[in-house]
């Protein structure tokens, strides 16, 4: 059964991983021969560090994937997040550079030998725009469940 130790590393994967500065933040977190799938930004899986890293640079140093819920069985872990990925250039329009594309989802991860051998990442893509993400966080974390649950991600 999945317990503290696995939550502790599921945390620190998304707050510390995914959140890092740059891309091989996550990799410690996870085995070398890791599986990942994100079901929105990437067509099959993703093998090993290598893929891992390579697929993240593009977001790395300016994405933060926060947890919320955590649900652990058997086989893993399973967490619901918020993430928020940051507009780096004027494609979106030059009113929007430095703001926060944000939107929720949900992540299920297995482990071997203390760390993260799957993670596949469930979700529909970016749901809203913020300011300051760590404003909108503290605001989400003010709700209850079924006050989060009632708006759309933004």
């Amino acid at each position: 059964m999945a317990g503290a130790a696995e939550i502790e590393l599921a945390r620190l994967l998304f707050e510390e991983g995914w959140g890092g500065p740059d891309s091989s933040a996550p990799l410690q977190y996870m085995t070398d021969d890791v599986v990942m799938r994100d079901t929105l930004g990437h067509p099959g899986a993703l093998h090993g560090h290598a893929e891992v890293q390579a697929f993240w640079q593009a977001v790395a140093g300016g994405l933060k994937v926060m947890p919320e819920e955590y649900f652990a069985n058997e086989r893993g872990v399973a967490l619901t997040w918020m993430a928020y990925i940051q507009i780096r250039d004027d494609s979106n329009g030059p009113e929007n550079k430095g703001k926060w594309v944000c939107g929720e989802g949900m992540s299920r991860l297995e482990f071997r030998d203390g760390k993260v051998c799957l993670e596949i990442d469930y979700w529909n893509g970016p749901q809203g725009r913020c300011d300051d993400w760590k404003q909108h966080l503290e605001a989400r974390r003010a709700m209850t469940p079924e006050e989060r649950g009632a708006i759309p991600g933004s």
